[in-house]
């Protein structure tokens, strides 16, 4: 059969048009803001009432602008931002870059992470912090403060960072860049592989760090999220074993009682329970739904 020479270039040129369109694909980034490790914030700017909370809200808001500048230098088209701190409404959405979604308030379902999915590219987490108990390390504690000792994932013993971030690997997504202090950065080199990072304090004890110029930090944050999200295709997920056992040692032995009257929760000590469960996804809603309960309106 003799081909048509028109027909045999014009499957050449749909096969081209059909490649470029797959590499033109511009990246759809999630980025997870906490308030501890933004540069700066080393006390009381945590907290909505207290002194330099507006200062704290200010400087979250300039580091997640800093990164947002950068994203979409490097092209990406989609930007989700989560306000994960506190009542999850610190971010100040009139200040907030125009080109982004900005996810506010609690509860919701997946907490720190909600509205992740499996058509985002990479993931960001900006002011995180290192886990409860972590020596000389500034403002550090484990999802509640007040309330979680310590949070075991199948034996692992997590932070935030590790554990939002096994909830992206569910979806196959990678954190591609974090910043913080210096532990929680250390951590994230050795989890997550060779992604990209911004020092914003040293931490020096629970209630002091020391860092540079705010501007400075965040000239530093707009380059490495334009070079991470550039870099995308180098990163792996991380991703947790199914199923999962999730285990919490509370601080109070009557959170820990009251909570194994759950039927399917099991006490294995004074403060602890452990509780199994299908994937990591299920994890995260457990722990919100504590969270939610005992922080109703």
């Amino acid at each position: 059969m003799k081909r048509n020479p028109f027909f045999v270039v014009w499957a050449i040129l749909l096969l081209l048009v059909s490649q470029l369109g797959g590499e033109a694909k511009k990246p759809k980034i999630y980025i997870s803001v906490d308030m501890e490790g933004i540069a700066h914030v080393v006390n009381a700017q945590t907290s909505a009432g207290q002194f330099d909370y507006e200062r704290g809200r200010k400087l979250m808001t300039a580091e997640v602008n800093a990164a947002i500048e950068g994203c979409l230098a490097a092209g990406a088209e989609v930007i989700i931002v989560s306000d994960s701190h506190g009542n999850a409404q610190n971010i100040i959405p009139e200040d907030l870059n125009e080109k982004a979604l900005l996810i506010r308030s609690f509860p919701r379902p997946l907490l720190q992470m909600e509205g992740i999915d499996s058509t985002f590219d990479g993931v960001i987490f900006l002011g995180y912090h290192p886990k409860e108990g972590t020596p000389n390390a500034n403002l550090s504690h484990t999802i509640w403060g007040t309330k979680f000792e310590e949070i075991k994932v199948n034996g692992l013993i997590v932070s935030e960072a590790l554990f939002n971030a096994a909830v992206a690997g569910h979806f196959g997504v990678p954190v591609i860049m974090v910043c913080g202090d210096q532990h929680v950065v250390e951590e994230a080199r050795k989890n997550f592989g060779p992604i990209e990072t911004v020092i914003t304090k040293e931490s020096i004890g629970f209630l002091s760090a020391k860092s540079a110029h705010p501007r400075v930090v965040q000239m530093e944050i707009k380059q490495k999220a334009e070079k991470a999200v550039k870099r995308i295709r180098e990163m792996r997920p991380f991703e947790i074993k199914k199923p999962v056992t999730l285990e919490i040692v509370f601080k109070s032995i009557f959170d820990a009682e009251t909570t194994a009257y759950l039927p399917w929760v099991k006490r294995i000590n004074g403060k602890g329970i452990r509780v199994e469960l299908n994937n990591i996804i299920e994890a995260n809603q457990f722990l919100t739904a504590l969270f939610a309960i005992n922080n109703r309106i």
